[in-house]
């Protein structure tokens, strides 16, 4: 009698063990990877994990579809199987073919690039995050049609919504502080406040070149020799890029980004130049 409880003890120490971990679907292995979850936190899961059946062919276009990295479709083809396998939908004893491939008639190859895609240096290409936060320095050259161009610094902030891979939201604000070329006045400070679409190209998983359109408001103030300021508000617009290089799938340099601002100061149009360097992080 002891020797039959101890040998139903160790069925179901072996049951727990086995079945403990929640049998995962090809659904939810997309669900993930359309949430946007870092890939080795989905692989984690797979691992620690069993498929509640063995991935098809269609199984593993879906997920390429779905911009399922290699490295998860191979954890996924790798993982146990809780329940049962795939049959072949033919009678016919030849093996089914390669699951990156769903053609019958041709043989087993490499995966085609999907997005995103792994790359060695552990950055993805494609991969992007829904917002980015830029901050850093900005160096303004501003335009004087009398006394001529002169210089201002400050900084630049962009907040960005990134819809798709491709396409994103900005709001830009920077704040240039300086003295004009103007001899009537001692010191300037400039304020501009723009909105706009973005568009980024991620070829490469590392260089992130971008440009933009920029629209909204300026603010110029001034303040004479007598300390009395004068200010203009009026309508600025813009367009420019410039080039991100990531060193994490979240963290990036801006090696530069260049802008012509056409900005309201004095009640004249002026044309002027912004460059502006940082960091940027993903949210």
């Amino acid at each position: 009698m002891k020797g039959i409880c101890f040998m139903l003890a160790c069925f179901m120490a072996f049951s727990v063990g086995l079945y403990g971990q929640e049998a995962l679907t090809i659904d939810d292995i997309i669900g993930m990877v359309k949430a946007k979850l870092r890939s080795r936190t989905i692989i984690q899961k797979v691992n620690i994990s069993s498929m509640e059946s063995a991935p098809s062919a269609d199984d593993i276009v879906k997920l390429k579809k779905a911009g399922a990295s290699r490295r998860i479709i191979e954890a996924v083809l790798a993982a146990p199987v809780t329940g049962p396998s795939v049959t072949p939908a033919t009678s016919s004893p030849s093996p089914s073919p390669a699951p990156w491939n769903t053609s019958s008639t041709m043989a087993p190859s490499q995966p085609q690039a999907t997005s995103p895609e792994p790359t060695s240096g552990g950055l993805e290409k494609g991969a992007y995050s829904h917002f980015e936060v830029f901050g850093g320095y900005s160096y303004f050259r501003a335009d004087d049609p009398v006394n001529g161009s002169y210089n201002l610094n400050g900084w630049n902030s962009v907040f960005v919504q990134n819809i798709n891979q491709r396409i994103g939201l900005i709001v830009d604000v920077s704040g240039q502080y300086g003295t004009p070329a103007d001899p009537a006045f001692d010191t300037q400070r400039n304020h501009t406040f723009l909105f706009g679409p973005q568009f980024s190209f991620r070829a490469h998983p590392r260089f992130i070149p971008f440009a933009h359109g920029l629209f909204g408001f300026s603010h110029v103030n001034k303040r004479d020799l007598l300390g009395v300021f004068t200010s203009d508000i009026g309508l600025a617009y813009g367009f420019g890029g410039g080039v991100d290089v990531k060193i994490s799938d979240r963290l990036a340099i801006r090696a530069g980004q260049v802008d012509y601002l056409n900005l309201r100061d004095s009640g004249v149009r002026t044309n002027n130049l912004r460059m502006s360097f940082g960091i940027v992080a993903g949210l």
